[in-house]
C-alpha cells in the first residue's frame, strides 16, 4: 500500500470514528443513569430502556472496531507498511508508545470486551451484566484513544500530502 493510499484510508476511518464516536456519546448519555447495573435490574428492564442499553453496546462495539482499524493503519503508516507482520498486542504497544493510549493493557482489555460483545451472548443474567458493566466501564479508554489518535495525526501531519 502507498503513503497516498495509507492516507486516503486513514481518512475514511477518521471520518467513520467521527460519526459512530457522535452516536457513541448519544448512548453514553441515554444509558449513563442505569449503569453501572447489577444482573437482578437487567431482567426489570422495559423494552425501551432494554432498547437503550443494547444500542449502547453496539456503539461501543462498532467505535471500538473503527478505531482498532484506524490505529492500525496508523501504525502501518508510521512502519512505512509493515504492519502485516504487527500482532494485536504489537498495535496497542506501539499506540501506547505513541501516546494514542494511556496504556496497551486498557486498549486490549477494550479490545476483548468488544470481541466478547461481538461473539458471545450470555443468557444468565450475571453474565449478561458482566458484559455491560466492562462495556461502560472501558468506555473512557475509546474515548481516550479516539483524542489520542486525532492528536498524533495532527502532530504527525499524517494526513499531509508528501511530496
Amino acid at each position: 500500500m502507498t503513503g497516498d493510499e495509507e492516507r486516503a484510508l486513514l481518512v475514511d476511518y477518521l471520518a467513520v470514528c467521527k460519526r459512530l464516536k457522535d452516536g457513541f456519546d448519544r448512548a453514553v448519555q441515554d444509558v449513563g443513569s442505569r449503569l453501572p447495573t447489577q444482573p437482578d435490574m437487567l431482567d426489570k428492564l422495559q423494552p425501551a430502556e432494554e432498547n437503550l442499553l443494547l444500542a449502547y453496546l453496539k456503539r461501543f462495539e462498532q467505535f471500538e472496531d473503527a478505531l482498532g482499524r484506524a490505529i492500525k493503519t496508523v501504525v502501518q503508516m508510521m512502519m512505512l507498511g509493515k504492519v502485516e507482520r504487527q500482532q494485536p498486542r504489537d498495535v496497542a504497544n506501539r499506540a501506547e508508545g505513541y501516546g494514542i493510549v494511556a496504556s496497551a493493557e486498557s486498549w486490549v482489555e477494550a479490545v476483548r470486551t468488544r470481541n466478547a460483545l461481538a461473539h458471545e451472548y450470555p443468557l444468565r443474567p450475571d453474565k449478561r451484566c458482566e458484559q455491560v458493566n466492562r462495556a461502560w466501564a472501558a468506555r473512557h479508554v475509546l474515548e481516550e484513544a479516539w483524542s489520542g489518535l486525532n492528536r498524533f495525526v495532527d502532530q504527525e501531519r499524517l494526513l499531509d500530502a508528501q511530496p
